[in-house]
């Protein structure tokens, strides 16, 4: 039997009786000896309350001598020692290593001063006070987290502050054992954040927390000065004057009262663009975003350099320049892409289409166009046996696919990579079309034009092999050319169901809608205001097909506003299956060349961007794609190819080998693994922790020996960078993760109170230590007193 006296964490004391077998004896001893006492009592010449007070007093008395057969102890629950684990964590990463003023020491200092002593092997005296209850764990991170017996191999030598993986590990590690509490001595720096917020989220969602107790290391210096780039974002486009922009977030501590310059430069060191950047003339920590576009970035892979630089002379001296600049890997594409331009009439459009690319090395088209339509076979008598179409007497008559026939199209070839290509016209197999082109324009010609098997080949080509679909206005096209209800129809973003004769649609203005300003390919200039007066200066167009209706999840990107005011698309454009399509129903954009030389080049820009929206995004026969990853700290990058056949299904037959290239031009082979989960992709990974950009290409050839294709991509690596992007201790990150776990925050001065804090929590293992009151003196001496109590109000009553 156990009768519990209090219950309290971590010691609960208790009592029970070792001799429990003599419970039911000296229960009848006792009952037998009270029963005794009461009869004797009731002959007893005391009165009133003297009675019974003497009688309860002999009765105690009595109880206690009985208890004291069955050996009563007291239980106390004590934490085991060195059964229970804290586990201390240190930060080993060169970014605490940096001294914020000369008048201040590292933080490192700080750190190690904390954590060891003279003597080898000796902690200092608040861990020795966690030592004797806990069982200590010790560990360092930086880019990896690992044990350390006694904190000498502190060094600081490694970039790299990966804090949220070390928690991590930390966590994984002690799952299932004894885990305590965690003591965390680090500046709060970081440089895995993209895993912050979600470490953040779970450990709040947590039911059981294990706290974790951050030590600040490093004190804030307002007098310190220090300029860094801390994060860069390289987004492509098809705005002609930004084939990139640069996203860079730069951050100054300290007081910088002139402009700083945040420069970019390629691999060559040639600056590309560079951007003044004004920081508050105040201490403390400040931050800016500043947006470079670049618009002359060659094709393929490219390493920018982005940096922070003050100007002028007499330059403040910085705690570190090693986070002054960043590398950056940029790709825009690498051409050229070709797109087969289809018309039903020699038209203007063409023209400026074609004058608009002719200096664009990224963009190839070419053309198919019909310049006499079929017509009812006869028998031609000009000449005795002729049987072909006049228009081509004299024209490669030895050859007899060159010479068309007079119950057939007169189709004109433009710009054909190969005397066979288009021969027979339009493609009918899906080998023949979809390796060969990206985009697909459709210009004045008419439904009948293809067969039902070409117009779901043209569906395939943009549903399943991820091209695109233009349709330019014309009298053949959209409803004028029946293409209502044909496979065409489903891949364009607009209806096509006829409506009531109108008016045709006259000084037609066009401008921009709220989608088409956020469409950077859509604008011709950067600024708002200079693209509105450019709109303005436009000229009216007169020939509009006249659409209706768009359908759900299009965009409309531009509209024309007739004289009479009616309101109509200009540009549509959706995503359709894997690929997309555009609608453009104003038939004579060339028009709008005709008004001067400057908006002739505005035209050819508008169509550059156009085509090269089209070609962007859709894949190709040989793709590469890359993902950052994190292998126990060391950086590394996971490369997948995807490898299609020429009707672009998957192509599992084939050997893929890549090549990586350093900056001092040294070439390492890999050759990619087929992959298990997923026909055609292969993958390969590449892991280095030096400062460097690795050039990858891609080589693919066939099970026939045949070359595919290639293809390419970049891997930039700033350590240092991203180590030293943030001087100074994070406060607000160590504060969120004691809150969350339900820890607290300590500085190294409040740091010798944390032992007793320690031993104050909720501990799993702990033991019971016995301690015996059955022949204790205290009990028999309390026996005594009752005993004695009763006999004094007995002599005082005058009765022995």
């Amino acid at each position: 039997m156990i009768l519990s006296s209090s219950s309290f964490s971590p010691t609960l004391a208790s009592i029970a009786f070792a001799s429990e077998s003599w419970g039911w004896t000296a229960a009848g001893l006792g009952a037998a000896a009270l029963l005794i006492i009461f009869l004797s009592y009731r002959s007893s010449p005391l009165r009133g309350g003297a009675k019974f007070f003497a009688l309860f007093l002999k009765a105690v008395g009595l109880v206690l001598l009985v208890l004291a057969l069955m050996e009563p102890v007291r239980l106390d629950e004590q934490p085991k020692k060195n059964a229970n684990d804290i586990v201390i964590v240190a930060d080993n990463s060169s970014g605490i290593n940096i001294p914020l003023t000369k008048q201040q020491p590292a933080p490192s200092e700080q750190l190690k001063a904390a954590l060891t002593t003279d003597e080898a092997a000796v902690f200092p005296e608040w861990l020795e006070k966690i030592g004797d209850t806990f069982r200590l764990q010790t560990f360092l991170f930086d880019r990896t987290l690992r044990r350390t017996d006694d904190y000498s191999d502190l060094d600081f030598s490694r970039p790299g502050s990966n804090l949220v993986a070390a928690l991590n590990s930390v966590e994984s590690r002690f799952q299932n054992r004894p885990h305590v509490a965690s003591v965390l001595l680090s500046d709060g720096n970081a440089t895995d954040t993209e895993k912050w917020e979600a470490w953040l989220e779970a450990a709040n969602a947590a039911e059981e927390k294990t706290p974790i107790f951050p030590i600040v290391i490093g004190e804030e210096a307002p007098d310190a000065n220090d300029l860094s780039i801390f994060r860069v974002d390289a987004q492509t486009t098809q705005f002609e004057d930004a084939r990139v922009t640069l996203t860079i977030d730069a951050r100054a501590l300290g007081v910088f009262p002139k402009p700083v310059e945040i420069f970019v430069a390629n691999d060559k060191g040639n600056e590309l663009g560079k951007e003044s950047v004004a920081f508050p003339n105040e201490p403390g920590a400040h931050k800016r975003r500043v947006r470079i576009r670049l618009g002359a970035i060659p094709p393929g892979v490219s390493f920018l350099t982005v940096g922070i630089r003050q100007k002028g002379e007499n330059p403040i001296a910085e705690a570190t320049e090693a986070n002054n600049q960043q590398r950056v890997v940029v790709n825009p594409g690498s051409g050229p892409y070709r797109v087969l331009y289809v018309s039903g009439r020699p038209n203007w459009e063409y023209k400026f289409l074609r004058r608009s690319i002719a200096e664009d090395a990224e963009l190839d088209m070419v053309g198919l166009i019909r310049i006499a339509k079929q017509e009812p076979k006869f028998e031609w008598r000009g000449r005795t046996g002729e049987s072909s179409n006049p228009l081509f007497r004299g024209f490669q008559s030895d050859i007899p696919e060159e010479t068309q026939r007079y119950d057939e199209p007169v189709l004109v070839r433009l710009n054909t990579a190969a005397p066979e290509e288009l021969r027979d016209g339009f493609p009918i197999t899906e080998e023949a079309l979809f390796p060969h082109y990206r985009t697909i324009i459709l210009d004045d010609i008419e439904a009948e034009f293809f067969t039902l098997e070409q117009q779901e080949l043209i569906e395939r080509f943009v549903s399943r092999r991820g091209g695109t679909l233009i349709m330019l206005g014309g009298q053949e096209s959209f409803q004028p050319g029946q293409w209502n209800n044909t496979p065409i129809a489903r891949i364009l973003p607009v209806y096509l169901e006829r409506s009531a004769p109108s008016e045709p649609a006259l000084e037609a203005s066009y401008n921009l809608t709220r989608e088409g300003w956020l469409a950077p390919w859509m604008r011709l200039r950067a600024g708002k205001e200079e693209e509105v007066t450019r709109l303005a200066y436009m000229p009216p167009f007169f020939a509009v097909n006249q659409l209706n209706a768009i359908k759900p999840g299009a965009s409309l990107l531009a509209t024309v506003k007739d004289a009479q005011d009616r309101t109509l698309p200009a540009i549509v454009t959706q995503r359709y299956g894997e690929g997309k399509a555009a609608a453009v129903p104003v038939a004579d954009f060339w028009r709008w060349a005709m008004k001067d030389s400057e908006q002739q080049g505005e035209l050819a820009k508008t169509w550059r961007q156009l085509l090269r929206w089209s070609v962007a995004e859709v894949p190709s026969r040989v793709e590469m794609e890359k993902e950052e990853l994190d292998a126990g700290g060391l950086p590394l990058t996971k490369l997948s190819v995807r490898v299609r056949q020429e009707n672009f299904r998957e192509q599992d037959d084939a050997t893929v080998v890549l090549s990586v290239t350093d900056d001092a031009g040294e070439t390492t082979q890999i050759t990619a693994e087929p992959s298990l989960d997923e026909p055609g992709l292969f993958t390969a990974e590449h892991a280095s922790d030096a400062g460097s950009g690795y050039l990858v290409k891609a080589t693919v050839v066939g099970g026939d020996g045949e070359e595919i294709g290639t293809a390419e991509t970049g891997r930039s690596f700033n350590p240092e960078a991203r180590e030293f992007a943030h001087l100074g201790p994070d406060r607000e990150r160590l504060e969120a993760i004691a809150a969350a776990t339900g820890g607290e925050v300590f500085t190294l001065d409040t740091l010798a109170s944390l032992p007793e804090l320690l031993e104050g929590l909720e501990l799993p293992v702990t033991e019971v230590r016995q301690r015996p009151l059955w022949h204790a003196p205290w009990l028999f001496l309390l026996a005594l007193a009752f005993f004695l109590g009763e006999w004094i109000i007995r002599r005082k009553q005058g009765i022995l």
